[in-house]
């Protein structure tokens, strides 16, 4: 079993005008940036994923579309745009991870109850294993933060890592 971290979303358009988004990433933002820094160490795939989106001024080359600056991504990182919830729907995404030989991913980011979620259960169409990585999925309501990881979602701590993911 091959990994690869999912960072999904945590772009400026997001959390510059929602501060709930905004406090909640701040409020996991050590985890994420843990995930990122052991699948980094570990030498496995990071695929930070774009929602481009028009209507939101979430455009490439733009400020909005970029990630925030507190996520520890590197521009060697592998990059994917979406424009759908599921960073699985119409992208090469499920491509990339066959070609890395990668049947399990981690994911963290945004938000709970929308892409996050979508993302999971596409990773289930092309028989992919997903986790979230528990305390670095955001949303805007605590509440669905719990839902994901406790009721719906199968997830791992980053400590867990050595023993399950490589």
């Amino acid at each position: 079993m091959k990994s690869a971290l999912i960072v999904l979303d945590i772009q400026n358009v997001w959390l510059d005008d929602n501060d709930d988004l905004k406090k909640s990433v701040e409020n996991r933002i050590d985890v994420i940036n843990d995930a990122i820094g052991w699948f980094r160490r570990n030498r496995l795939p990071i695929i930070v994923v774009y929602h481009e989106s028009e209507e939101d001024g979430a455009l490439p080359g733009t400020r909005p579309f970029e990630v925030h600056n507190s996520v520890r991504i590197e521009e060697t990182d592998i990059k994917v745009t979406k424009y759908y919830p599921s960073a699985f729907g119409k992208t090469e995404l499920a491509a990339i991870l066959k070609r890395e030989g990668c049947d399990t991913v981690a994911i963290v980011g945004l938000s709970a109850s929308g892409c996050i979620l979508a993302t999971y259960f596409g990773a289930m169409d092309h028989d992919i294993h997903p986790y979230l990585v528990q305390g670095g999925v955001a949303s805007h309501k605590e509440g669905h933060v719990r839902f994901a990881e406790d009721e719906i979602c199968r997830t791992l701590t980053v400590q867990a890592f050595d023993q399950t993911l490589r």
